[in-house]
């Protein structure tokens, strides 16, 4: 793997070993639990425990702190679900993951620790305050969830009539000369660069794309019909995938997800935006068959 100006990079063999983690994961949560659905949010929330139990004396604070941020709102009513329930018995389930997440994980955040103090005297907002404090383990849990969150959806992702992709604009060649023009999903690409991947995925499918800039700005539009009928493949950061993914699910629209091969955008992470790309082999793999194509940044 190449040195790079990023935390993390993934290329095919991740979706190899990020599949392969999963199955021996669920194949262990099998022999506590039946549900996957508690099986995914118990895992969340006793790592989201096993990090924070020194700071913070109850599951209560630690989500009322993850709401302080403001950047997990798409979890909370995940997570507020296991205030009053005793969840002690699926810390197994966080112990098994912390054992064994880097044998299939580590080779991906690689360049973590020295990009994280690379640009620790950057100015930051309580957001993205949690980026570049999170250790290695959170990107671990994204990245597992993400895939199981796909295993779960998959088959009401299958029975939608429309399937939309949701890529970041930072896939975008040139931020400040992009043409695109603003539809009621999100702006419509116009081609105007026939070298950015946005036009190419666009010439590669014959479909609709539609970009939008931000998690919050996502699907705002969307009608009730949208939301019935649409089922998304959503493109992120690794950090961003289990909020993008249950907010998803929460609209009515199951997920499919194909992680960024590596950062590329000033929001959070850069001096200068950088063109992103995706796992196009992967992509093709989630999209299935009949499909729209929606260029949304929704996580």
């Amino acid at each position: 793997m190449s040195s790079l100006d990023s935390p993390y990079e993934v290329n095919d063999s991740y979706y190899r070993d990020v599949k392969r983690f999963a199955s021996e994961f669920l194949d262990f949560a099998h022999n506590y639990f039946d549900d996957d659905e508690k099986i995914l949010e118990g895992l969340i929330v006793s790592i989201y425990w096993k990090m924070c139990c020194d700071k913070f004396s109850s599951l209560e604070q630690i989500i009322d702190y993850l709401e302080y941020i403001g950047d997990f709102n798409d979890q909370l009513p995940y997570l507020r679900k296991w205030e009053n329930v005793d969840f002690s018995p699926y810390l197994v389930l966080g112990e098994w993951f912390c054992k064994n997440a880097q044998k299939y994980l580590s080779s991906y955040t690689f360049n973590l620790n020295d990009y994280l103090k690379k640009y620790e005297d950057i100015p930051k907002s309580k957001q993205e305050e949690i980026f570049f404090n999170s250790p290695k383990e959170l990107y671990y849990l994204n990245m597992l969830c993400s895939e199981i969150m796909g295993r779960i959806f998959r088959p009401d992702y299958e029975s939608r009539k429309r399937k939309a992709i949701v890529l970041p604009t930072c896939m975008k060649i040139d931020q400040k000369h992009c043409q695109a023009v603003e539809k009621r999903l999100g702006e419509v690409c116009t081609a105007c660069n026939p070298e950015c991947e946005i036009a190419k995925i666009n010439n590669e499918y014959d479909c609709e794309i539609y970009l939008v800039s931000h998690k919050s700005s996502a699907f705002q539009n969307a009608t009730d019909e949208d939301k019935k009928d649409l089922a998304i493949v959503g493109v992120a950061c690794p950090l961003n995938l289990i909020s993008g993914g249950w907010k998803a699910a929460t609209l009515g629209m199951p997920p499919q997800c194909v992680l960024l091969d590596k950062v590329a955008c000033s929001r959070h992470w850069l001096k200068e935006d950088v063109p992103s790309s995706i796992n196009k082999k992967e992509l093709k793999k989630n999209i299935g068959s009949k499909l729209i194509l929606l260029n949304v940044c929704i996580f």
